[in-house]
């Protein structure tokens, strides 16, 4: 599982999926995508798939920066074709894939379960060890 560092100086953890849509084949930007003229159209869609595992990974939210275009197999012409499709978005440093936060787990959304997770499991380790009446676990040492 991919790791991000928080702004804090922690460690986050991020998605270890992405939802992709079954219908995403016949997608009308996903079409008009596949019926390009240019040589690298295959390759812009496979770049697309990819970014979106890349960057439920990476915890990026939907974002790729341009220095990161290699690591989803993408190139200067790839992303102009999917911003062109409105697959991804121009934006500063990068490109957005579009939608993304209304379909992907947003990583403060991943974060915050990780972290009612914990504090539940402290809860009942608590409960568990010192019984019922105990509430260590809300000032973890």
């Amino acid at each position: 599982m991919s790791r991000q560092n928080d702004t804090k100086g922690g460690v986050s953890m991020a998605l270890p999926w992405v939802r992709l849509d079954s219908n995403v084949g016949s997608h009308d930007k996903v079409l008009g995508l596949i019926c390009d003229p240019s040589s690298k159209k295959w390759q812009a869609l496979a770049s697309y798939f990819v970014a979106l595992g890349w960057a439920g990974g990476q915890g990026t939210d939907g974002f790729v920066p341009r220095n990161a275009l290699g690591f989803v197999h993408g190139t200067p012409q790839t992303a102009r074709l999917l911003a062109k499709y409105g697959l991804w978005e121009e934006a500063t440093n990068g490109w957005h894939i579009r939608n993304y936060e209304e379909r992907q787990e947003l990583t403060i959304v991943t974060e915050s379960k990780r972290v009612a997770a914990q504090m539940a499991s402290r809860k009942a380790n608590c409960a568990r060890w010192h019984g019922p009446d105990c509430y260590c676990w809300k000032d973890p040492q």
